[in-house]
């Protein structure tokens, strides 16, 4: 095992990335719990709305600064900047909503660069035969420390606030460890670095027009974050208002759908190429055909098995969607693709939560909730329909030798 782990690049990637994300929701548990014992939700709205705009905003810049330089270093320095947001936070706690509300953006803005650099670097020293594999242990990392990282937040900032900020930044500084041990990796595409970054930037929306298989998935990755951004909200506002469940009850819903989540993204990884296209249009149908069904029925059994179903089909998505983003694309607009997707995919998420906001003021959550798992179906079965072909010509031979 020992020899595995300083020969294999995955292992690291992935424990690197795990520190990263419980590093995250121990600090935004830590946050949120502070901001609401001393404010009102309504001001721990705005804080959060102050951390996350600024990484938001500069998703794409990231993505065509991870194609010029190297990988490595932008990696290294989101590790060490994040730490230096969270130790800042965690000292200077008292000083004032504002401040916090700043070093929060601080922490997510330095964290925007880390998705693009990493998957770019795994792009570089992972072989083409090991990328599925690859992106499926990563993606198994949001579902893992969901779980973890909002158990430990919680227990901490119990306990004491900054003891849970402190904890953080200790957790984010060991990131540096495992990407230390990886070898370089590419440095800046020449195609990039021979022109000005404002032209590479344009270039990276552009390229999506003569990249049919990546525009469909940053398409779909716009309607689903436009229909699911608030399956939280949703989750929570079921447990209460139709199961009359308390907070065990949510809790409980949340590690099922993580539980899927890790289910879904183990079966992800072992389908043949051949099968990935299918799987994730299919995995679009069953994840609205189980979200509708759970929010229709009102016993906590049946909710918790169609959850759990949602959850798998999620992990499915998750998993193959940066292998299906980026089969086609060309190793000089890896992170570029990267940020658009995740950029305008968070973005309609946020959008997401105004417009659920709206919707549940003006009807019945169970109807909602039905409503945006048949949007889901809809969305999956014209992807489907219009990529099918793409998996005949481009898809298996693209994965095998990117």
């Amino acid at each position: 095992m020992t020899r595995s782990w300083v020969r294999e690049p995955v292992p690291k990637f992935w424990l690197a990335s795990a520190l990263n994300s419980g590093s995250t929701w121990v600090m935004q548990v830590s946050i949120f719990l502070f901001v609401l014992r001393h404010s009102s939700p309504a001001e721990l709205a705005m804080v959060q709305l102050a951390g996350t705009l600024p990484s938001l905003l500069l998703m794409p810049f990231a993505g065509t600064l991870a194609d010029r330089v190297s990988p490595r270093w932008l990696a290294l320095g989101s590790m060490l900047a994040q730490t230096a947001a969270l130790a800042a936070m965690a000292v200077s706690l008292d000083i004032g909503l504002v401040w916090l509300a700043a070093l929060y953006g601080l922490q997510g803005t330095a964290n925007a660069v880390w998705l693009p650099s990493r998957q770019r670097w795994v792009y570089g020293v992972v072989p083409a035969t090991g990328r599925v594999t690859a992106n499926a242990a990563l993606s198994s990392v949001s579902g893992a420390m969901a779980i973890i990282g909002s158990i430990a937040g919680g227990a901490l900032s119990a306990w004491s606030t900054r003891l849970g900020l402190f904890t953080a930044g200790i957790v984010q500084l060991l990131a540096v460890l495992p990407l230390a041990l990886l070898p370089e990796g590419p440095t800046g595409s020449p195609a990039s670095t021979a022109g000005t970054f404002w032209a590479d930037l344009r270039q990276g929306v552009v390229a999506l027009r003569a990249l049919p298989l990546a525009r469909s998935v940053v398409w779909i990755g716009i309607a689903w974050g436009l229909i699911g951004g608030g399956y939280t909200v949703l989750i929570a506002s079921y447990a209460a208002s139709v199961i009359h469940g308390g907070g065990a009850t949510l809790g409980a819903f949340y590690v099922t759908y993580g539980v899927g989540t890790l289910i879904g993204v183990a079966l992800a990884a072992r389908l043949p190429i051949r099968r990935h296209l299918p799987a994730y249009a299919l995995a679009y149908v069953v994840q609205g055909v189980s979200w509708a069904v759970m929010f229709l029925t009102t016993g906590v059994g049946t909710a918790g098995v169609m959850l759990g179903a949602t959850g798998i089909s999620g992990g499915v998505i998750v998993a193959l969607d940066t292998t299906i983003l980026l089969a086609t694309v060309p190793d000089a607009l890896r992170g570029r693709m990267t940020s658009v997707h995740m950029t305008t995919y968070m973005g309609v998420s946020r959008l997401s939560l105004v417009i659920l906001g709206g919707l549940l003021a003006a009807f019945d959550v169970r109807a909602v909730g039905v409503v945006s798992g048949c949007a889901s179906v809809l969305v999956a079965v014209p992807w489907w329909l219009t990529q099918r072909g793409i998996m005949r010509q481009h898809y298996v031979e693209a994965v095998s030798t990117a």
